[in-house]
């Protein structure tokens, strides 16, 4: 949702210039358009539909060197990808890029008077969109004191988001915590630096900011993850964080593999923890540290999914919360650390039938095999480990160890390089 001065700004240059307006920001995420008038194309269409250009539609407009020019230039039509002729008038401020406006000229009949009007609103936009920039990032750094440890900051973070009409104190508040765990990687490149997450990740929070507008939700990029403080309509009720949570997974994902190079290996997998509402905004940082750990669960066990709830947890609230470091070994039962060095069709067999509560025709369903192989496995498991799978104790010692020890990362054990 653009601000009230950008779209009076969109509004009045194109009633200056008869002109159909759009302006993106400097990642083509749609900011603000002007209202229908004139001739359009396909492109605007899917632009304010899709609130974002595709790839595709980019690459044909900055191969006219529209990312680093400083003046308005034209670009052609292009009939097949639904282009009309435009003008593209860069935004920069102080020399940074900050956006486009583009107004569509397909005849060419934007003179002198207009293309000055444009150069007005190009300098207009550049500082309301840096305004824009400098405010979420005084939001960011504010939401980062809200989950500090000291008590102090909190309370002081918690105030000024209130004066800022930016949150209230008592309507329960919740943390969503996103981190991508699988990242595209480049084919023979070991060794070669990685894609600047910290960047991508900001890109996507601020294109979420766009589509949401950006006081409705307060959010920040840190190094590895993205933090989203929501407001939930009551304790009971997170629908909006669940709803939030996902479309912010979507644009983290696509920012990933758009960012990935042709021919990188593999998918983005982007994950979500869900901390509990609090009643108190001063109390976020009990929701952030939980949904952190949520987080963690999903990303280390598939059967969570990518987005965990912490409340739907069940015992992996408590798992979460064991050491993961040296000590952490000694909560694993030493049979079931013998059973991580078994064959992995064994060890896989075990878990599922573990899992299926001990149900062998569900097991051996889900594992599409046949009966008797199920059992051979399983009485393989027992032989070298000497547990009894029959037995309810013996089943809870290697149920809980399988978990454990994929939260802590010793199952599945890391592909050698």
């Amino acid at each position: 949702m653009p601000s009230k001065e950008l779209q009076a700004l969109i509004d009045e240059l194109a009633q200056r210039t008869g002109a159909p307006i759009v302006l993106e920001d400097h990642g083509h995420t749609m900011v603000a358009y002007s209202s229908q008038n004139g001739q359009i194309d396909e492109v605007r269409r899917d632009s304010i539909l899709r609130r974002e250009t595709g790839s595709e539609v980019r690459e044909w407009f900055e191969q006219y060197g529209i990312r680093h020019a400083s003046e308005p230039l034209r670009t052609p039509s292009h009939h097949g990808l639904g282009i009309l002729g435009r003008l593209c008038a860069p935004v920069r401020f102080r020399g940074r890029l900050m956006g486009f406006l583009f107004l569509i000229d397909d005849e060419g009949r934007l003179g002198r008077a207009e293309i000055a009007a444009v150069r007005m609103a190009q300098r207009q936009a550049a500082l309301l969109l840096y305004e824009e920039e400098l405010a979420e990032r005084l939001n960011a750094s504010v939401l980062t004191h809200l989950l500090a440890p000291a008590a102090e900051i909190r309370e002081g973070a918690a105030r000024q988001l209130a004066e800022q009409g930016l949150a209230q104190a008592e309507p329960p508040h919740l943390i969503v915590y996103l981190q991508p765990t699988e990242i595209p990687a480049v084919p023979g490149a070991n060794g070669t630096a990685g894609p600047d997450l910290l960047g991508l990740l900001g890109e996507a929070m601020w294109e979420l900011g766009r589509h949401r507008g950006h006081a409705a939700v307060l959010r920040a990029a840190r190094e590895d993850h993205c933090v989203l403080l929501v407001k939930v309509a009551s304790p009971e009720d997170d629908s909006a964080a669940l709803t939030l949570a996902q479309e912010a997974r979507e644009i983290v994902i696509r920012r990933l593999e758009d960012a990935a190079p042709p021919g990188a290996a593999g998918q983005a997998r982007v994950v979500a923890g869900i901390g509990d509402p609090q009643q108190h905004l001063t109390d976020a940082a009990v929701s952030y540290r939980r949904a952190m750990l949520a987080a963690r669960v999903a990303a280390a066990v598939p059967s969570v999914g990518d987005l965990a709830r912490w409340q739907d947890l069940g015992v992996f609230r408590a798992l979460a919360q064991l050491p993961a470091d040296e000590d952490g070994e000694s909560c694993l039962d030493p049979r079931l650390v013998t059973l991580l060095g078994a064959p992995a069709d064994v060890i896989r067999t075990v878990e599922t039938y573990l899992d299926q509560g001990c149900d062998a025709k569900n097991t051996a369903e889900h594992l599409h095999l046949h009966r008797t192989t199920l059992y051979y496995r399983l009485r393989k498991a027992q032989q070298l480990t000497g547990a009894d799978l029959h037995d309810g104790n013996d089943r809870l010692a290697l149920h809980l160890g399988f978990k454990l020890a994929r939260l802590q990362g010793r199952y599945p054990a890391a592909p050698a390089r």
